[in-house]
Formats: C-alpha cells, sequence, structure tokens
C-alpha cells in the first residue's frame, strides 16, 4: 500500500475585507454536531474572502470518501489506503497516520481527546487525537461505514453485520447492542438520550440511548443510508425510495413526506426553518422544513451523495460533477464552485472560514 505523501499546493494568502475569517474552531464530528444538523458556529454576516480558492491539497494513498473533523488547528479525515489521517489544518502538513487493514470510510469523530472512527477492517478504533497512538479498538462482525456520535460517555455507530452500538467512550467495552433489519450504514444521530439510525430495510430506529432498547421506529419504502437530522423536535431523513420525510419526536410519527424524484443518499441540514438535501438526480432541494414545501432547487449534472453544509448564510455540497459547490442559502443562486480530479461524495467540515473535504481522486482539499 503507497504510504507516500506529498503536498501538491502551498498554503496560498487570502486577503480578507476588514474581518478576520472565523467560524469557530471545530467541526468534531459528521455533521458537525450529534444531531447531525450540518451547521457551522457561524457570525451573522458571511466571511467576504470565501470564494473556493486553493489553499492546499494533499494527496493520499486511495480515495477519500470519509467526511473529515475538524479540531482546533488539525484535521482528521480517512482514506480508502486504510489509513486515517491527522493534518494541520492550516497547512496540510501530515502530523501523523494511523494504519487500518482496509478502507476508512467511516467519518471521524473527536470528543474526550480521542477521535473514533470505523474501518472497513470490521473494527472501530480510538486514537489519541494529539499522537495518533492507540486507545482501544472494537471488534464487530463486518464492515463498519457509519460514522460514530458520542454523547454521555458512549460511542454510538451501525455496522454492516446488521447491529447498532453503544460502547464505552474511555474503554471501549460494549454498553449494549441493538441487532436491526440489515445492514447500518446510516450514521447515528443522538439527541435528548435517544439514538436515531436508518437502515437498510427501510426503517428508521429510535433506541434509547442507556440501553439499546427500541423505543419506535417509522417504515418507508427504501434503504436509508443518510443520516437523520435532529432539530426543532423533528427528526428529518431521506431514503432510496426518492422521499424525505419529517417525523415529529413528540409523536413518533411522520408529519410530512416530500418527492424528491430520485433515491435521497445524502444526509439532511436544517437551518434557519430550511431543509437543504441532495438526490442521486444531481438536485439539491431547498424545502420548508415545517411543511415539506419547495422553496428551490438547484441542478446540477450528476448525483448528490454528499451531504450539505450551511454557514453564514451559504449552502456547501459536493457532487458526482467533480466538484465542491456553494450556494446562496436563501435564493439557491450558485456563487462558485471549486473542481477537482474526482467526485465529491463526502461531505465538507467547515471551519476557520475554509471548507474542507476528500474526493475519489485520493486527496484531500482546503478552499476558501
Amino acid at each position: 500500500m503507497n504510504r507516500n505523501l506529498r503536498i501538491l499546493a502551498a498554503a496560498a494568502l487570502v486577503l480578507t475585507l476588514g474581518t478576520s475569517l472565523a467560524w469557530g474552531e471545530s467541526w468534531p464530528v459528521f455533521r458537525g454536531n450529534e444531531r447531525r444538523t450540518g451547521l457551522a458556529s457561524a457570525p451573522s454576516t458571511a466571511p467576504s474572502a470565501v470564494k473556493g480558492e486553493l489553499v492546499w491539497r494533499l494527496q493520499t494513498g486511495g480515495a477519500v470518501s470519509s467526511s473529515p473533523a475538524l479540531w482546533g488547528n488539525t484535521l482528521f479525515v480517512g482514506s480508502n489506503d486504510g489509513s486515517l489521517y491527522a493534518l494541520d489544518a492550516e497547512s496540510g502538513r501530515v502530523r501523523w497516520t494511523f494504519p487500518t487493514e482496509n478502507w476508512v470510510a467511516s467519518s471521524p469523530c473527536v470528543s474526550g481527546g480521542l477521535v473514533i472512527f470505523g474501518s472497513y477492517d470490521s473494527r472501530v478504533y480510538a486514537l489519541d487525537a494529539a499522537t495518533g497512538k492507540l486507545a482501544w479498538r472494537f471488534t464487530t462482525h463486518k464492515n463498519v461505514h457509519s460514522s460514530p456520535a458520542v454523547a454521555d460517555g458512549l460511542v454510538f455507530f451501525g455496522g454492516v453485520d446488521g447491529y447498532v452500538y453503544g460502547v464505552d467512550l474511555k474503554k471501549g467495552w460494549q454498553k449494549w447492542k441493538f441487532k436491526a433489519g440489515r445492514e447500518v450504514y446510516s450514521s447515528p444521530a443522538v439527541a435528548d438520550g435517544v439514538v436515531y439510525v436508518g437502515n437498510h430495510d427501510g426503517k428508521l430506529y429510535a433506541l434509547d440511548a442507556q440501553k439499546g432498547t427500541l423505543l419506535w421506529r417509522a417504515v418507508v419504502g427504501g434503504p436509508i443510508s443518510g443520516s437523520p437530522a435532529v432539530a426543532d423536535g423533528m427528526l428529518y431523513f431521506g431514503s432510496w425510495d426518492g422521499k424525505v420525510y419529517a417525523a415529529r419526536v413528540k409523536h413518533r410519527a411522520v408529519v410530512w413526506r416530500y418527492a424528491a424524484g430520485a433515491s435521497v443518499e445524502s444526509s439532511p441540514v436544517v437551518s434557519g426553518g430550511k431543509l437543504y438535501v441532495g438526490d442521486m438526480a444531481g438536485q439539491l432541494h431547498c424545502l420548508d422544513a415545517a411543511t415539506g414545501n419547495p422553496l428551490w432547487v438547484f441542478k446540477t449534472h450528476m448525483g448528490i451523495p454528499s451531504s450539505p453544509a450551511v454557514a453564514a448564510g451559504k449552502v456547501y455540497f459536493g457532487s458526482n460533477d467533480d466538484a465542491l459547490f456553494c450556494l446562496d442559502a436563501a435564493t439557491g443562486n450558485l456563487l462558485w464552485k471549486a473542481k477537482v480530479g474526482g467526485n465529491v461524495t463526502g461531505a465538507p467540515a467547515l471551519g476557520d472560514g475554509a471548507a474542507f473535504f476528500g474526493s475519489l481522486d485520493g486527496r484531500i482539499y482546503k478552499v476558501r
């Protein structure tokens, strides 16, 4: 396996107009937080120098479908070369790498000084975030594609073996596991003591976070591979049946559904009363989060498996057009797109006025 690394472009200076670029210092988990809402901590006005200009890119030894996590000035991201990378977020310099025995498509989660991620070698790893030293590893029966979430001292993730797991954060001991109907590619969302996770059996499961017992479930017409999002007492998710669903958590029932027209593998983002989600026909939909009514649609040429992220009035997402797009969140107008050498299937991480993302061309990118 090729471990040779090279920085392909040096860090570039980006001029700011009067204010510093700051969205907060962390995007520590897939979709930004354990509720999977896809929101960055942002000021009320958009940083004026964000134009999609390349700051740096790093070549890995395999395709990058993992979504990055940002903690302070360190960026964590997996590669299909089997390694997790820890990079200096400012320069792209490699701080350390940790090898596993198969693809790392799972997106890392940073919590309690640990970075936790799954591998296609059927294990979940917890490493010291500063050094990359192994703290513990947990073995499942099949690949782990799901991205972990952490809440109340437990790590939650799904496996292709069909189980959802609750594991002790400090020791890596199993506290519980729940048998779902089929493979779990979906990444759990956690809110108010409940774990929400989709399944390839077409069900969205709500589990007690401490016990792993089933509280309720929603049944739809196709697999659910994206992560659900929890916001304002509502649960939002998409399905391969081509629909987006909203369930009221209190009533444990679906209250609206929207026909996107193609498989929805993207995870939704909720911001300012609006929901944003992509479909595999290349459409980014903006919906009224309360009613599901469409507000606007932006069309690309290829499918959108990437999950969008929102910061400072802008929506960022990747697509199979080999690009990262930035739209005005209110109107859906294209502001810019950053063209790269392969499909962008993972979600971007936002921080320090920049977007970080991987591509199937094997590179990790930072753009402003």
